[in-house]
């Protein structure tokens, strides 16, 4: 082991005191490896990746989202569809909070009602006008207007059922005191160092085998894969690419991938006088090989992106062509123009690197980049509110639906924290999006989507770059672990052998 490897080893050590004690190897514990905190545990105020990893163990929903993302029933026993606007649903029986109190169709209501006042999931939360409880057990859903992707969209970690009772005379306690009826509770935080969740010995279905998870932050990526070396945890996500022949060397260790439905690209402010010139958006777009940025970056480990949405989402449109690098013709549209732009990309390897080399493709026709490398909160927050030219993005189907791929991306009245951070404004796609929202047949819909993905590449409002496989690695004792297409990994599978 070299030098640099036993100093690193050392500030482990060192991390895991501070935290508090060694972590356990024994059974039952699962210890994993992620990148970043997450930004809040109340669940109806985060959707960021971060949190809904640990808020989809803490919570439940009406729906879930297995790791082949076909759709399974929640905290639902049964439906039933009256009309389109109206949905009729029992609860289970046995679904309780982790504080021992029952849940109701009063907390579908008031969690419901409440997520109507969160602007950072309003392009999430669908069209529900009202719930009407019938008795504990027994509520009708009643939507404004057509919403075909119900059913889907209630899977997602930020529509999670919250206790009315928990919350009266404390409506904040969930960022630093969460409660659900999930199959895990939190027991302690520190931030920057990690978590540990505990086993919910009542949730109603099958009880997960692991009775804790420990989750430690790890930001850097090379120090993910060095954890898992060394045997301090058993799972670790979003590890550097030439790592594989590190893990594949490694007998007891095994590398993970997957195809996945996240989209990676650089979002122009369209708010910004300069991307207001459609020849300048098009010269950027044609200024950057995405084929070489993949290969570098991913090592091929992955796919050119040709449309915000990715492979294997329903509506993805197969026949758009890909925008090829065309330095020459880049050089043109410029017209010997040149000017100084902002990137601003969050602190992982990945996406640092893939700002790097644009801003070497920019410098070519020339624009000057500053490259701003944040950590994830302050990214976001930044990029909510538009302060740079431009950002490296990246965006997931969590349903497996265009709607979540793009009108939180690309409706107008989406702008800043629920996800369209370039401010792309087209009353055509707006027009198109609520559409199909309303059209319940799919393969209208999917008609829909295609036509709306063909006008956002003809606007050349971001640089579409890649739809990345995720990664990971993980010890061979683990059983039965499967990655989700998307970075919102459920840590309660498998099994510790």
């Amino acid at each position: 082991m070299n030098t640099l490897k036993l100093i690193i080893l050392f500030a482990f050590m060192i991390s895991n005191l501070i935290f508090g004690k060694d972590i356990l190897h024994k059974n039952e514990v699962f210890n994993i490896a992620q990148e970043s905190d997450p930004r809040t545990f109340d669940p109806h105020f985060g959707n960021d990746g971060f949190s809904l990893r640990i808020n989809r163990l803490i919570y439940s929903r009406l729906f879930e989202k297995d790791s082949n993302m076909n759709t399974i029933p929640g905290v639902i026993k049964n439906y039933k569809i009256i009309d389109n606007k109206n949905i009729d649903f029992t609860l289970k029986d046995n679904v309780r909070f982790q504080n021992g109190e029952n849940l109701t169709s009063e907390d579908v209501k008031f969690s419901f009602e409440r997520m109507k006042n969160s602007p950072r999931i309003s392009a999430v939360l669908p069209p529900v006008q009202e719930i009407i409880v019938k008795d504990e057990k027994n509520f009708t859903m009643k939507l404004s207007k057509p919403f075909s992707p119900i059913i889907d969209q209630l899977t997602h970690p930020a529509l999670s059922i919250v206790s009315k009772r928990y919350l009266e005379g404390n409506p904040k306690i969930l960022i630093n005191k969460p409660m659900g009826s999930g199959k895990y509770i939190l027991k302690e935080w520190s931030p920057g160092e990690g978590l540990t969740l505990e086993r919910f010995e009542n949730y109603f279905k099958d009880k997960p085998s692991y009775k804790t998870i420990h989750i430690k932050i790890v930001p850097l990526a090379t120090n993910r894969t060095f954890t898992l070396e060394t045997g301090e945890v058993d799972l670790a996500f979003a590890l550097p690419i030439q790592d594989k022949e590190v893990i594949d060397r490694n007998p007891n260790l095994t590398y993970l991938s997957k195809p996945s439905f996240s989209y990676t690209y650089v979002g122009l402010n369209l708010n910004k006088e300069i991307f207001k010139d459609m020849d300048i958006r098009k010269a950027i777009n044609l200024a950057i090989d995405k084929k070489t940025i993949l290969d570098v970056v991913l090592n091929g480990h992955g796919k050119i992106a040709n449309s915000p949405v990715a492979e294997g989402v329903n509506g993805y449109n197969k026949n758009l062509k890909e925008i090829f690098y065309n330095k020459d013709e880049a050089i043109k549209l410029m017209k010997n123009r040149n000017f100084n732009l902002t990137l601003a990309t969050m602190n992982n390897n990945i996406d640092i690197q893939t700002a790097e080399l644009i801003a070497g493709y920019l410098k070519e026709i020339g624009i000057s980049v500053q490259i701003y490398v944040l950590e994830p909160n302050i990214y976001w927050t930044k990029t909510n509110q538009g302060e740079f030219d431009m950002f490296i993005g990246s965006w997931g189907s969590v349903t497996g639906d265009s709607d979540y791929a793009l009108y939180p991306t690309h409706h107008s009245t989406s702008f800043g924290a629920p996800g369209n951070r370039t401010f792309f404004n087209d009353k055509k796609v707006d027009f198109l999006l609520d559409k199909a929202r309303n059209t319940l047949n799919q393969n209208e819909r999917n008609e829909i989507y295609m036509q709306i993905q063909e006008l956002i590449v003809q606007s050349h409002s971001e640089v579409m770059l890649f739809y990345r496989d995720l990664n990971g690695g993980i010890n061979n004792k683990i059983k039965g672990f499967d990655l989700y297409p998307i970075p919102i990994h459920d840590y309660s599978l498998g099994t510790i052998h």
